[in-house]
C-alpha cells in the first residue's frame, strides 16, 4: 500500500498556523515580562521613599541641643538652616557605637538639595536633576579639613520646601528665627519643636511631611497628659483635713475663754 505524505502547501499553512500562534503567545509573555518589570521598579523606589522618611524622622527626633563650630572656627546653633542653599543642619544623638571607637554619641548632620549630572544610555545624552542629600560628620566641631560622609536619599527631586515651627505652634520659614538677635543669642536658640518638609517629584508630585523634633515635645505632652494630683491624705488619727467637719462646712468657731470678774 502506498503511504501518501504532506504537501508543501500543507506544511507551510501548518508553519504559518504555528507562527501565529507563537507570536500571540510572546505578545502575551512581553506584556507580562513588561509588567512585572514596571511593578519592581515602583517597589524599588517606594522603598527608597521609605528609607529617605526614616532617616529623617529618626535624625530629626534624636535632634539633640548642641551647638558646635565650623571649619572656620564659628559658633553655629544647634539647628539651623540656611536659606540661600535650602540646608538644614542639626546635631543629632542616639549615634551608636558597637566597636567603642573614640568619638562621641552625637552627631552633626546636614539635608540639602543638590545638583547632579546623570547620563542617558538609551539616548546617549546627559542631563541634570536634583537629589535630596544627606551629610554627616565624625566630630562635632570640626576642622577645615574634615571631610563629611554624604549619601544620596532621594533622587529625581524637583524641589525642596522647609518650615519650622516653636513651642508656642508658631511656622517660620528661618530658624533661628530672624528678629535680629545676635550670632551667640541665635547659637543658643533652642531647637524647633516640629518641621514641616513638602517634597516635589516627578514621579509622586507633592509630598508632606510633618516630624517632631527631639524628645522635648514628647516631655511636654506626657506633661500636659498627667492626671491632676489628689491631695495629700489626712495624718493618722484624722479622719477629715483640718477645717472639714465631714458635711463640707467649717467648723464652728471656739467659745472665747471666760474672763474673771
Amino acid at each position: 500500500m502506498r503511504q501518501r505524505g504532506f504537501t508543501l502547501l500543507e506544511l507551510i499553512v501548518v508553519i504559518g498556523i504555528f507562527g501565529v500562534f507563537a507570536t500571540m503567545a510572546y505578545g502575551g509573555l512581553n506584556t507580562v515580562l513588561s509588567a512585572r518589570a514596571k511593578i519592581e521598579q515602583n517597589l524599588q523606589r517606594t522603598e527608597e521613599y521609605d528609607r529617605a522618611y526614616l532617616r529623617l524622622r529618626n535624625d530629626l527626633q534624636n535632634a539633640a541641643p548642641r551647638p558646635v563650630r565650623d571649619g572656620n572656627g564659628e559658633l553655629q546653633p544647634a539647628f539651623g538652616f540656611d536659606s540661600y542653599d535650602a540646608r538644614v543642619e542639626f546635631t543629632r544623638g542616639g549615634w551608636q557605637n558597637l566597636l567603642s571607637l573614640p568619638r562621641s554619641t552625637l552627631e552633626r548632620v546636614s539635608y540639602s538639595l543638590e545638583n547632579s549630572e546623570n547620563a542617558d544610555k538609551s539616548r546617549g545624552s546627559r542631563f541634570q536633576e536634583k537629589r535630596l542629600v544627606r551629610r554627616s560628620w565624625y566630630v562635632l566641631d570640626r576642622a577645615s579639613q574634615t571631610k563629611p560622609v554624604e549619601v544620596t536619599l532621594l533622587d529625581r527631586v524637583q524641589s525642596v520646601d522647609w518650615r519650622f515651627f516653636d513651642p508656642s505652634g508658631q511656622r517660620s520659614e528661618t530658624w533661628p528665627p530672624s528678629n535680629g538677635t545676635s550670632v551667640t543669642n541665635a547659637a543658643n536658640t533652642p531647637t524647633p519643636t516640629a518641621v514641616e518638609l513638602k517634597i516635589t517629584t516627578k514621579d509622586w508630585g507633592e509630598l508632606r511631611m510633618i516630624f517632631r523634633v527631639g524628645a522635648e515635645g514628647t516631655a511636654r505632652y506626657a506633661e500636659l497628659s498627667k492626671p491632676p494630683q489628689a491631695p495629700p491624705p489626712p495624718p493618722p488619727g484624722q479622719t477629715n483635713p483640718p477645717g472639714d467637719n465631714g458635711d463640707n462646712t467649717p467648723d464652728p468657731p471656739e467659745d472665747p475663754p471666760e474672763t474673771p470678774e
